[in-house]
Protein backbone atom coordinates (compact mmCIF):
# COMPACT_ATOMS: atom_id res chain seq x y z
CA UNK A 1 0.00 0.00 0.00
CA UNK A 2 1.48 3.37 -0.85
CA UNK A 3 1.50 5.96 1.90
CA UNK A 4 0.81 9.85 1.28
CA UNK A 5 3.86 10.94 3.09
CA UNK A 6 6.20 13.52 0.81
CA UNK A 7 9.60 13.17 1.61
CA UNK A 8 11.73 16.82 1.55
CA UNK A 9 15.43 16.97 1.04
CA UNK A 10 17.34 19.30 2.34
CA UNK A 11 19.00 22.37 0.49
CA UNK A 12 22.79 22.70 1.01
CA UNK A 13 23.56 26.32 0.59
CA UNK A 14 27.40 25.27 2.31
CA UNK A 15 29.02 22.34 1.60
CA UNK A 16 32.73 22.13 3.08
CA UNK A 17 34.54 19.79 0.90
CA UNK A 18 38.08 19.83 2.89
CA UNK A 19 39.16 20.85 6.19
CA UNK A 20 43.08 21.32 5.81
CA UNK A 21 43.78 23.40 9.08
CA UNK A 22 42.67 24.59 12.72
CA UNK A 23 43.61 26.21 15.42
CA UNK A 24 43.95 28.50 18.07
CA UNK A 25 46.93 30.73 18.65
CA UNK A 26 48.54 33.22 20.99
CA UNK A 27 50.84 35.58 18.86
CA UNK A 28 53.05 38.34 20.12
CA UNK A 29 52.77 41.84 19.49
CA UNK A 30 55.70 42.05 17.31
CA UNK A 31 54.48 38.62 15.15
CA UNK A 32 54.82 38.74 11.52
CA UNK A 33 54.14 36.78 8.64
CA UNK A 34 55.56 36.94 5.22
CA UNK A 35 52.24 35.93 4.08
CA UNK A 36 50.76 33.24 1.02
CA UNK A 37 48.11 32.73 -1.42
CA UNK A 38 46.39 29.18 -2.14
CA UNK A 39 43.35 28.14 -3.50
CA UNK A 40 41.15 27.62 -0.51
CA UNK A 41 39.09 29.78 1.90
CA UNK A 42 40.46 31.35 4.98
CA UNK A 43 38.94 32.40 8.09
CA UNK A 44 40.81 34.37 10.74
CA UNK A 45 38.69 35.32 14.33
CA UNK A 46 40.49 37.84 17.11
CA UNK A 47 39.45 36.30 20.14
CA UNK A 48 41.61 39.23 21.98
CA UNK A 49 43.42 41.89 20.59
CA UNK A 50 44.23 43.39 16.99
CA UNK A 51 46.18 41.96 14.40
CA UNK A 52 47.28 43.81 11.37
CA UNK A 53 45.61 41.99 8.03
CA UNK A 54 46.81 42.46 4.33
CA UNK A 55 44.36 41.17 1.64
CA UNK A 56 46.09 41.51 -2.03
CA UNK A 57 48.23 44.79 -1.46
CA UNK A 58 45.88 46.73 1.16
CA UNK A 59 45.96 46.50 5.07
CA UNK A 60 43.45 46.69 7.44
CA UNK A 61 43.20 45.94 11.01
CA UNK A 62 40.79 43.17 12.37
CA UNK A 63 40.12 44.16 16.25
CA UNK A 64 39.21 41.93 19.08
CA UNK A 65 35.33 40.08 18.69
CA UNK A 66 36.00 40.11 14.57
CA UNK A 67 35.98 37.71 12.19
CA UNK A 68 36.70 38.10 8.43
CA UNK A 69 37.94 35.58 5.32
CA UNK A 70 40.88 35.60 2.80
CA UNK A 71 39.05 34.05 -0.27
CA UNK A 72 40.80 31.43 -2.69
CA UNK A 73 44.39 32.87 -4.36
CA UNK A 74 44.22 36.16 -2.52
CA UNK A 75 47.46 37.31 -1.23
CA UNK A 76 47.57 37.40 2.53
CA UNK A 77 49.76 38.07 6.34
CA UNK A 78 49.19 38.75 10.00
CA UNK A 79 51.24 40.93 11.58
CA UNK A 80 50.88 42.05 15.08
CA UNK A 81 49.96 45.74 15.87
CA UNK A 82 52.86 45.83 18.52
CA UNK A 83 50.97 47.14 21.31
CA UNK A 84 48.81 44.74 22.03
CA UNK A 85 49.43 40.22 22.06
CA UNK A 86 46.52 39.11 20.06
CA UNK A 87 45.27 35.43 19.85
CA UNK A 88 43.59 34.36 16.92
CA UNK A 89 41.80 31.54 15.69
CA UNK A 90 42.44 30.47 11.44
CA UNK A 91 40.60 27.98 9.77
CA UNK A 92 41.66 26.76 6.07
CA UNK A 93 39.01 24.77 4.19
CA UNK A 94 37.85 23.95 0.96
CA UNK A 95 33.93 24.70 0.07
CA UNK A 96 32.78 25.64 -3.37
CA UNK A 97 29.69 26.85 -3.02
CA UNK A 98 28.05 29.74 -4.40
CA UNK A 99 27.23 31.43 -1.00
CA UNK A 100 30.71 31.58 -0.30
CA UNK A 101 30.91 34.84 -2.20
CA UNK A 102 29.10 36.92 0.15
CA UNK A 103 32.12 36.67 2.93
CA UNK A 104 34.16 38.30 0.34
CA UNK A 105 35.50 42.00 1.25
CA UNK A 106 33.54 41.93 4.89
CA UNK A 107 34.44 42.09 8.37
CA UNK A 108 32.27 40.18 10.66
CA UNK A 109 31.69 41.33 14.20
CA UNK A 110 30.58 37.97 16.29
CA UNK A 111 27.03 37.79 18.53
CA UNK A 112 27.48 35.56 21.45
CA UNK A 113 25.71 33.10 19.90
CA UNK A 114 28.07 33.35 17.05
CA UNK A 115 31.05 32.94 19.24
CA UNK A 116 29.41 30.12 21.11
CA UNK A 117 28.84 28.01 17.99
CA UNK A 118 32.56 28.72 16.51
CA UNK A 119 34.06 27.52 20.29
CA UNK A 120 32.47 24.69 19.59
CA UNK A 121 33.07 23.50 16.47
CA UNK A 122 37.18 24.49 18.00
CA UNK A 123 36.28 22.41 20.36
CA UNK A 124 34.60 19.62 17.73
CA UNK A 125 37.76 20.03 15.37
CA UNK A 126 40.80 19.85 18.13
CA UNK A 127 39.20 17.16 19.39
CA UNK A 128 39.47 15.39 16.01
CA UNK A 129 42.73 16.37 14.16
CA UNK A 130 46.02 18.42 15.49
CA UNK A 131 48.54 20.29 14.10
CA UNK A 132 51.80 18.18 12.60
CA UNK A 133 53.62 21.44 14.29
CA UNK A 134 52.43 23.39 16.74
CA UNK A 135 55.33 25.99 16.33
CA UNK A 136 55.06 26.78 13.02
CA UNK A 137 51.35 26.15 12.39
CA UNK A 138 50.59 28.80 9.06
CA UNK A 139 52.76 26.76 7.37
CA UNK A 140 51.26 22.86 8.50
CA UNK A 141 47.97 20.69 7.76
CA UNK A 142 46.60 18.38 10.09
CA UNK A 143 46.67 14.92 10.50
CA UNK A 144 43.77 12.79 11.98
CA UNK A 145 44.02 11.75 15.89
CA UNK A 146 43.85 8.38 16.77
CA UNK A 147 40.91 7.63 18.58
CA UNK A 148 38.71 10.68 18.31
CA UNK A 149 35.37 10.78 19.70
CA UNK A 150 32.68 9.19 17.73
CA UNK A 151 31.39 10.97 14.61
CA UNK A 152 33.78 13.92 15.39
CA UNK A 153 34.64 14.85 12.12
CA UNK A 154 31.28 14.70 10.61
CA UNK A 155 30.53 17.55 13.84
CA UNK A 156 33.32 19.48 12.55
CA UNK A 157 31.87 19.81 9.18
CA UNK A 158 28.60 20.11 10.01
CA UNK A 159 29.29 22.83 13.08
CA UNK A 160 30.87 25.06 10.93
CA UNK A 161 28.46 24.71 7.87
CA UNK A 162 26.33 25.61 10.47
CA UNK A 163 28.20 28.86 11.80
CA UNK A 164 28.77 29.78 8.12
CA UNK A 165 25.10 29.95 7.76
CA UNK A 166 24.45 31.80 11.01
CA UNK A 167 26.99 34.28 9.58
CA UNK A 168 25.31 34.41 6.57
CA UNK A 169 22.99 36.21 8.55
CA UNK A 170 24.63 38.73 10.73
CA UNK A 171 24.17 42.25 9.64
CA UNK A 172 26.77 43.33 11.78
CA UNK A 173 28.98 43.78 9.27
CA UNK A 174 31.92 46.41 7.85
CA UNK A 175 33.11 46.60 4.52
CA UNK A 176 37.03 45.52 3.97
CA UNK A 177 37.58 49.24 2.35
CA UNK A 178 36.29 51.16 5.25
CA UNK A 179 39.63 49.88 7.21
CA UNK A 180 41.79 49.90 4.58
CA UNK A 181 45.02 51.59 5.11
CA UNK A 182 45.95 54.49 2.42
CA UNK A 183 49.72 55.71 2.27
CA UNK A 184 50.10 59.61 2.25
CA UNK A 185 53.26 60.95 2.59
CA UNK A 186 54.86 57.66 3.73
CA UNK A 187 52.45 57.31 6.48
CA UNK A 188 49.61 54.86 6.54
CA UNK A 189 46.02 56.28 7.46
CA UNK A 190 42.68 54.68 7.38
CA UNK A 191 40.37 55.33 5.02
CA UNK A 192 38.09 57.95 7.06
CA UNK A 193 41.28 59.98 7.66
CA UNK A 194 42.00 59.82 3.91
CA UNK A 195 38.58 61.56 3.35
CA UNK A 196 39.57 64.23 5.84
CA UNK A 197 42.64 64.81 3.63
CA UNK A 198 41.39 64.73 0.57
CA UNK A 199 38.73 67.60 1.39
CA UNK A 200 41.14 69.48 2.46
CA UNK A 201 43.50 69.43 -0.63
CA UNK A 202 40.47 69.95 -3.15
CA UNK A 203 39.15 73.41 -0.82
CA UNK A 204 42.59 74.74 -0.65
CA UNK A 205 41.02 77.87 -2.59
CA UNK A 206 38.34 78.33 0.46
CA UNK A 207 37.88 79.29 3.90
CA UNK A 208 36.87 76.41 6.16
CA UNK A 209 36.20 75.67 9.67
CA UNK A 210 36.61 72.76 11.30
CA UNK A 211 32.82 72.12 11.24
CA UNK A 212 32.44 72.53 7.91
CA UNK A 213 35.06 69.77 7.70
CA UNK A 214 33.37 67.02 9.92
CA UNK A 215 30.27 68.05 8.04
CA UNK A 216 31.21 66.74 4.88
CA UNK A 217 32.72 63.48 6.18
CA UNK A 218 29.86 63.15 8.38
CA UNK A 219 31.15 62.90 11.67
CA UNK A 220 31.71 65.20 14.51
CA UNK A 221 34.15 68.08 15.10
CA UNK A 222 35.74 65.94 18.04
CA UNK A 223 35.61 63.03 15.69
CA UNK A 224 37.54 64.78 13.02
CA UNK A 225 40.20 66.13 15.29
CA UNK A 226 40.81 62.33 16.82
CA UNK A 227 41.27 60.90 13.10
CA UNK A 228 43.09 63.97 11.93
CA UNK A 229 45.77 63.32 14.74
CA UNK A 230 46.77 59.92 13.60
CA UNK A 231 48.15 61.46 10.57
CA UNK A 232 49.53 64.36 12.21
CA UNK A 233 50.29 66.75 15.58
CA UNK A 234 49.77 69.79 15.58
CA UNK A 235 45.88 70.65 14.60
CA UNK A 236 43.54 70.10 11.66
CA UNK A 237 43.70 73.80 10.98
CA UNK A 238 47.00 74.48 11.42
CA UNK A 239 47.43 71.79 8.64
CA UNK A 240 45.06 73.53 6.61
CA UNK A 241 46.76 77.04 6.29
CA UNK A 242 50.45 74.89 6.30
CA UNK A 243 48.35 73.46 2.70
CA UNK A 244 47.55 77.16 1.87
CA UNK A 245 51.07 78.16 2.26
CA UNK A 246 52.94 75.03 0.13
CA UNK A 247 50.05 75.98 -2.82
CA UNK A 248 50.82 79.83 -2.73
CA UNK A 249 54.83 78.66 -3.03
CA UNK A 250 54.02 77.16 -6.30
CA UNK A 251 51.79 79.70 -7.56
CA UNK A 252 55.02 82.23 -6.40
CA UNK A 253 57.01 79.67 -8.53
CA UNK A 254 54.65 80.00 -11.85
CA UNK A 255 54.79 83.72 -11.59
CA UNK A 256 51.71 84.09 -13.34
CA UNK A 257 49.63 86.50 -10.37
CA UNK A 258 50.96 88.74 -7.77
CA UNK A 259 51.14 88.61 -4.26
CA UNK A 260 47.54 90.61 -3.86
CA UNK A 261 46.01 88.13 -6.51
CA UNK A 262 47.19 85.16 -4.66
CA UNK A 263 46.22 86.10 -1.59
CA UNK A 264 42.61 86.61 -3.01
CA UNK A 265 43.18 83.26 -4.40
CA UNK A 266 43.82 81.17 -1.59
CA UNK A 267 40.73 83.09 0.45
CA UNK A 268 43.01 85.08 2.48
CA UNK A 269 41.17 88.38 3.52
CA UNK A 270 43.79 90.98 3.36
CA UNK A 271 47.31 91.16 1.33
CA UNK A 272 48.70 91.66 4.48
CA UNK A 273 46.89 88.52 6.41
CA UNK A 274 48.60 86.28 3.73
CA UNK A 275 51.70 87.88 3.93
CA UNK A 276 51.60 87.20 7.66
CA UNK A 277 50.65 83.51 7.40
CA UNK A 278 52.99 83.66 4.88
CA UNK A 279 56.00 84.27 7.21
CA UNK A 280 54.76 82.50 10.18
CA UNK A 281 54.90 78.99 7.93
CA UNK A 282 58.27 79.56 5.52
CA UNK A 283 59.75 82.09 7.56
CA UNK A 284 60.31 84.73 5.05
CA UNK A 285 58.02 87.43 3.52
CA UNK A 286 56.68 86.27 0.12
CA UNK A 287 58.97 88.92 -1.69
CA UNK A 288 61.89 87.26 0.15
CA UNK A 289 60.68 83.57 -0.92
CA UNK A 290 60.44 84.99 -4.79
CA UNK A 291 63.72 86.44 -4.99
CA UNK A 292 65.50 83.05 -3.51
CA UNK A 293 64.16 81.40 -6.31
CA UNK A 294 66.79 79.92 -8.50
CA UNK A 295 66.24 81.70 -12.19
Amino acid sequence: MKDNFIRHGFEKVFNVEKLITVFYMEFSKDFRYDGEKHDFWEMVYVDKGEMICTADTRTFTLKGGELTFHKPNEFHNLSGNRSTAPNVSIVTFECKSKAMDYFGGKIFRLSPEEKALLSMFFEEGLSAYRLVDRSNPLLQTLQKIEGAPFGSSQMTKNLLEVFLVKLHRNKDVTPKNSRFQYKVNGIEVPRDVKEILDYLETHLYEKITVKEVAQAVNKCESTVKNLFSLYRSGGLMHYFNELKIKEAKRLIREGEMNFTQISETLGYDTPQYFSLRFRKFAHMSPLEYKNSILK
